[in-house]
């Protein structure tokens, strides 16, 4: 198995349930990604832009929040420095992309995402799951950045409830209260230059908040699971049970994007080489 990643990070990402890795974007890499956020933008004019959901994908998902996104968006995702590094926390040589989604706050109005844990959204077992997070902006407190809060993915399901809050971009998530004043204790903020990436666990509590300052703060959150694990496409997850985003997995297309699909229940799997292709079609658009 070849990591990527030091073994202090890994021994910290276990610990912490998230790091900023030492890989990064390169400034060419960077600039396609920021074109392609461009296009995906310009595609969904009506969709907002703190839920462009399936962003890597350039029809249409049929339902489910899944937007008209844009093949570099893929490449993205499938970038092997990028790919090896989330492979590397997860401890597998078979991985599978399953999601990518477009958080893209705008100056000033951008909406909060309040704390919560991904694995309440994801229909994954068993749910060996993680996010690489990768910034096109620059992503600090001051703007709506991420927080996270260290440890708390070892702790498990935390019940989450249905809210009213037309400032937040979900509706079943965790409050301070909930969490209480010991895990609050553990928050740390996120903060990444444009072009460093982030990786958090499925289970850690995270969240970040509205966007009141002057500069925009956009990123994509690539989602990845190790290729032994199950995605459930008959699931429903329990944020859609309670109210929250109604994603419809149905048709998802699962891209392998290292090694194999080791799971025979697995199905809608995307090639392998139609991800090279768009990688490559990425590069040609840069040169």
């Amino acid at each position: 198995m070849q990591h990527t990643l030091p073994a202090h990070e890994l021994a910290r990402y276990r610990e912490d349930g998230w790091i900023v890795p030492s890989v990064s974007l390169d400034k060419e890499e960077l600039e396609a990604a920021r074109r392609s956020l461009g296009e995906v933008l310009a595609r969904n004019p009506g969709v907002p832009p703190e839920q462009l959901v399936n962003a890597h994908l350039e029809g249409h998902e049929g339902q489910g929040m899944g937007v008209r996104g844009s093949r570099g968006i893929l490449a993205l995702a499938s970038n092997p420095k990028l790919v090896d590094a989330a492979a590397a926390c997860l401890g597998t040589d078979d991985l599978i992309l399953w999601g990518v989604q477009i958080f893209c706050k705008p100056a000033g109005s951008g909406k909060a995402v309040p704390w919560h844990q991904d694995g309440q959204y994801w229909p994954i077992e068993p749910l060996r799951a993680c996010t690489l997070w990768v910034a096109l902006d620059e992503s600090t407190p001051s703007n709506g950045g991420l927080h996270v809060i260290s440890g708390s993915h070892r702790e498990g399901e935390i019940p989450h409830e249905a809210h009213r809050n037309d400032e937040a971009a979900i509706s079943v998530y965790l409050t301070d209260e909930a969490l209480g004043p010991a895990r609050l204790a553990r928050s740390h903020a996120v903060a990444l230059q444009p072009g460093q990436v982030s990786i958090h666990d499925a289970m850690i509590v995270h969240g970040s908040k509205t966007n009141r300052s002057a500069s925009r703060r956009a990123g994509v959150a690539c989602h990845y699971m190790p290729a032994q694990s199950h995605f459930r496409r008959d699931l429903r997850t329990f944020a859609d049970r309670e109210g929250g985003l109604n994603l419809d997995y149905s048709q998802r297309p699962l891209v392998v994007v290292k090694g194999e699909n080791r799971n025979s229940a697995n199905t809608g799997l995307m090639p392998l080489d139609e991800s090279l292709q768009a990688r490559e079609a990425a590069a040609g658009a840069v040169a």
